[in-house]
């Protein structure tokens, strides 16, 4: 498993964390949100009865969706384990942290393992929801003006927003001062 491109911030101030980071710092980039995922198969059939065997589930499915949407493991900036189960979750942290670098290496970014009454599904004992930022590639940024397409047809004189416009209001026409 590669390594984040993002910074981790873990100050010297605060108490050393254990399978998670205290802060991070993103580049910029595109963003993307996973929804909560458990531990599905495809048939939308719940599978595993231990919190470390839905947990194994319900991160593939996440990692699933993350490598869907062009996302990598090491690009999570943040991520919630919801869990009904939270003395098992606890009970069984060898195993879930197991699980956990199998998916994600050793990579732990901001993390939050919250104890809720129940979940959408009654069976789920775990749920996973994360962010990832896939960062901008070398030499990708705004787009410029002088690489703004020639308007379509008919869109003569329309107004197109410049956010590298120095001064004024940013606005200027879609043909452009060139």
């Amino acid at each position: 498993m590669g390594h984040t491109p993002h910074e981790i911030v873990n100050p010297l101030t605060l108490s050393e964390p254990v399978g998670y980071a205290h802060a991070i710092v993103v580049r910029p980039g595109r963003v993307v949100h996973v929804g909560g995922q458990c531990a599905r198969r495809p048939d939308g059939t719940m599978v595993g009865e231990s919190v470390a065997e839905q947990f194994d589930r319900a991160l593939a499915n996440m990692v699933e969706a993350l490598r869907a949407a062009g996302a990598e493991p090491v690009h999570v900036v943040d991520m919630r384990v919801f869990t009904t189960a939270m003395a098992s979750y606890r009970a069984a942290g060898e195993a879930v942290g197991s699980v956990y670098r199998r998916y994600m290496g050793r990579f732990y970014p901001p993390m939050t393992v919250l104890g809720v009454t129940d979940l959408l599904d009654p069976d789920a004992l775990v749920e996973v929801v994360c962010t990832a930022v896939v960062p901008e590639e070398a030499g990708s940024g705004p787009l410029r003006v002088e690489t703004v397409r020639k308007p379509a047809e008919g869109a003569e004189g329309a107004m197109v927003r410049d956010p590298l416009a120095s001064g004024g209001s940013g606005w200027t026409s879609a043909e452009g001062d060139r």
